[in-house]
């Protein structure tokens, strides 16, 4: 059995590389795949969290790198909108389609 490189990605930050049996899916070959899963993953669940696998280790540190650089684009993104807040704003929402509960229903 070959052996494989896991990325496994956790509350948004990589946690982890390392050498892994094969999962029982295929194993994405390209870039386009491995996008397709990762945005599959932040649609469902508000986060790139998830096991990524690859079949040599450039591929997956390249992945990891570019899961932080998002990361690091989106927190950049949210700290520019709080220092852009008027004086006297006392709320902030990084996802203004939701509601105070989250919960994205009309309040």
């Amino acid at each position: 059995m070959a052996e494989v490189h896991v990325v496994i990605v956790e509350h948004n930050l990589v946690r982890t590389i390392e050498r892994s049996v094969p999962p029982a899916e295929p194993i994405p070959a390209t870039p386009l795949e491995v996008s397709t899963q990762l945005a599959a993953n932040h649609r469902a669940h508000g986060s790139l969290d998830g096991r990524y696998y690859f079949t040599d280790t450039q591929a997956a540190k390249v992945f990891a790198s570019l899961c932080l650089e998002f990361v690091r684009a989106m927190a950049d993104k949210r700290l520019a909108a709080i220092n852009a807040l008027a004086v006297g704003v006392a709320e902030y929402r990084a996802d203004e389609s939701r509601d105070r509960d989250g919960t994205g229903a009309a309040g």
